[in-house]
């Protein structure tokens, strides 16, 4: 190796040694990138892990309310009649008769029929024993009156209900919301994906002078 000629290259060889790193430290430092890389793969599969185990656990829940629905439904039918049944609805709960109409798909006219004299198909006495069995359900849930919650809008500034969702197929989807398991946005976005442009309401709520809600047309 040639030795260096002038004090210019001497300087220079001492200013590159003085700013090299040790090899200690380069090696210290590439042994922290591949820890910190595993690390990180070994949290990306536990993040795997846990919404693997969550969807589990929200479709095992489902399973369980499903059953409980069953139950409950399986319980009425052998313990009321119907018109037990719409007495508990109407009398126990303060449901409406055009509410129920709209639930069970029946008319009033119908209803009132079934109460005082009977007649309800095998079909519509199930129908009405599940309707029976999912407002107690909601309120074992925690919903202190069903029916209120029933009929209050899922979304401010949008006009969709519980009750307009209400069917037998998604009565477990309604009993997350009720339990506070998904927001009214998300629940909407799982049963009418279209919500946000096809109900929304053309006005709003407001405090008035003499304080008390009313109702405005929202501005666009």
């Amino acid at each position: 190796m040639r030795k260096p000629q002038t004090r210019h290259e001497l300087a220079l060889i001492r200013a590159t040694l003085a700013h090299a790193r040790p090899a200690a430290e380069w090696v210290a430092e590439q042994q922290s990138y591949t820890n910190h890389r595993a690390i990180d793969a070994q949290w990306r599969e536990e993040r795997q892990h846990v919404r693997a185990m969550r969807r589990k656990a929200e479709k095992d829940h489902g399973k369980h309310r499903e059953e409980w629905l069953s139950e409950r439904t399986g319980s009425i039918l052998r313990r009321d009649s119907v018109g037990k049944m719409l007495q508990t609805l109407s009398t126990g709960f303060g449901m409406s008769w055009s509410d129920m109409s709209r639930l069970l798909r029946i008319s009033v006219p119908a209803l009132r029929k079934w109460r005082n004299a009977g007649g309800a198909s095998h079909e519509n006495r199930q129908r009405l024993a599940e309707l029976t069995a999912f407002v107690e359900i909601v309120r074992e849930l925690g919903v202190t009156d069903p029916v209120y919650w029933l009929n209050a809008p899922l979304q401010e500034g949008y006009t969709v209900t519980p009750l307009d969702l209400y069917t037998t197929q998604t009565i477990t989807d309604l009993f997350e919301h009720a339990a506070s398991d998904i927001s009214g946005a998300k629940l909407l976005e799982r049963l009418l994906p279209e919500w946000r442009s096809t109900h929304k309401s053309e006005y709003e709520v407001y405090i008035a002078a003499d304080g008390r809600p009313s109702l405005k047309r929202r501005q666009t």
